[in-house]
């Protein structure tokens, strides 16, 4: 006599063994597609050391790019709109926006887009205002980053505020 209980464990061995065959195969076809949509590229540029955007602007770079920030204004203070003006060096980017973070302390979310200078094609603009530390002096990172062909490429300026 045959034992019942064992016919179906062979069963529901069998059924478990063309489960993973067909989930393997699945995998394999869909993969590649979900590779493809992986999220973008992203880089960083180094900025240039000790450089004051109270005094001038600032240079991030590697070989072949870079992204150059100036705050045009005397003096850089929060609760006042500061011009920031990108210039950007072979990089054809179809949006730039400015991240702006308390180096010390959160200062809350402070993210503004870009919008490109008319009459050139490697310069953007945007009017930022920093909020107030009640400590007095800020220390800020502003990091500007850029997308073009889906590469987002960065680049991060400290500065001081009062």
């Amino acid at each position: 006599m045959t034992d019942p209980a064992k016919g179906k464990n062979t069963l529901l061995l069998q059924i478990a063994g063309i489960l993973v065959v067909v989930a393997g195969l699945g995998s394999a076809l869909y993969l590649p597609k979900l590779l493809q949509d992986a999220p973008p590229q992203s880089r960083s540029l180094p900025t240039a050391p000790r450089c004051d955007l109270n005094n001038s602007s600032c240079l991030a770079q590697d070989k072949s790019q870079s992204i150059s920030l100036s705050i045009d204004t005397d003096s850089i203070h929060s609760a006042k709109a500061l011009p920031f003006i990108v210039t950007l060096a072979d990089i054809k980017a179809e949006q730039v926006m400015v991240d702006l973070q308390g180096k010390e302390m959160f200062m809350g979310l402070n993210q503004v887009m870009m919008k490109p200078v008319p009459g050139t094609d490697n310069q953007w603009q945007a009017d930022v205002t920093l909020a107030v530390c009640t400590t007095g002096t800020m220390t800020w990172v502003a990091t500007i980053k850029t997308e073009a062909n889906g590469v987002i490429t960065d680049a991060a300026f400290e500065f001081d505020a009062q």
